[in-house]
């Protein structure tokens, strides 16, 4: 008995969400453009071929970073990613990084700092050392 009343009651729910307006979803231009997705150009640097993309969300900034090592001569080279609070007092990043000539890796995450984004182009020589950096550059 119990097993048939919860089937006419999910049955019953399932109709009336299926009988709503079409009007009533929310379609607002701010909703639309919170999930357009842009691409990201990274500064360019000798050896690192970096692309990217990100989308604001509700929850935060979700990124999709890629990096391609492209100099037979580097250790590794590397793509990051910068999220900062609306003070710039907090911070976190995504980064990937190639380690090994035409190695690719990509790297996704959702950032949860949304006010400024930034990112930058890295290069490590073969003793660990960081042989050449970007400055930032701000995406927003």
């Amino acid at each position: 008995m119990l097993r048939r009343i919860s089937l006419i009651a999910a049955s019953v729910a399932m109709l009336a969400l299926s009988a709503l307006p079409a009007s009533a979803a929310t379609t607002s231009a701010a909703a639309t453009q919170a999930t357009t997705t842009h691409k990201i150009a990274f500064p360019a640097l000798r050896g690192v071929k970096a692309w990217g993309t990100y989308t604001r969300t509700s929850t935060g900034v979700k990124l999709y970073v890629c990096d391609e090592d492209t100099v037979p001569g580097l250790f590794a080279s590397g793509a990051v990613a910068l999220a900062y609070s609306a003070g710039w007092k907090q911070h976190t990043n995504l980064g990937a990084v190639a380690v090994g000539y035409h190695e690719t890796v990509c790297r996704t995450m959702t950032l949860h700092y949304t006010a400024h984004l930034m990112v930058y182009s890295v290069t490590w020589n073969n003793h660990g050392k960081v042989a050449s950096r970007t400055g930032y550059k701000v995406l927003y």
